[in-house]
């Protein structure tokens, strides 16, 4: 028989992927969070980044910050690239490695979603996503830029 915790491989450190994280903090599993950003975003409130109400980093936590107290966790800064549940592992790029082997013995994949406009992607020029924080401040630019248009004029 094995002696060794369960390891738990989760992918994405959103809503879902933190509850999951969190779930399992008294557990012996050994869990491994992967999200390719280092921060968790707290997605209702990106309209107040895009509006200038609030800035970017009032909305977005260090993840590590926020699992900080959980001994069975790890977290790493990637993006899982491919499963192979034969092998049980998932590969993951990291900044200086790529396809590196994460072996689990549980996977959760809480990856989150994108937008969609329905199968007419030219809308996308006229109505930009909102699922990052980069979309928020895109949009917030866009809106800035048009009030000193108007203002010039």
């Amino acid at each position: 028989m094995n002696d060794r915790p369960p390891r738990v491989v989760i992918v994405g450190g959103g809503f879902g992927g933190l509850a999951a994280a969190k779930a399992l903090k008294n557990t012996p599993a050994q869990i491994t969070l992967i999200d390719r950003n280092n921060h968790h975003l707290f997605q209702p409130l990106l309209y107040q980044v895009a509006i200038a109400v609030l800035g970017p980093g009032q909305i977005a936590s260090p993840i590590r910050t926020i699992l900080r107290r959980q001994r069975n966790t790890t977290v790493v800064l990637g993006e899982v690239t491919g499963v192979d549940k034969d092998r049980r592992c998932v590969f993951a790029n990291s900044a200086d490695r790529e396809s590196v082997p994460v072996p689990y013995d549980y996977l959760l994949l809480a990856t989150g979603a994108s937008h969609s406009y329905f199968g007419h992607n030219e809308f996308e020029k006229f109505a930009p996503g909102l699922k990052g924080l980069a979309d928020a401040v895109a949009v917030r630019n866009k809106i800035l830029k048009a009030f000193e248009t108007a203002e010039a004029d």
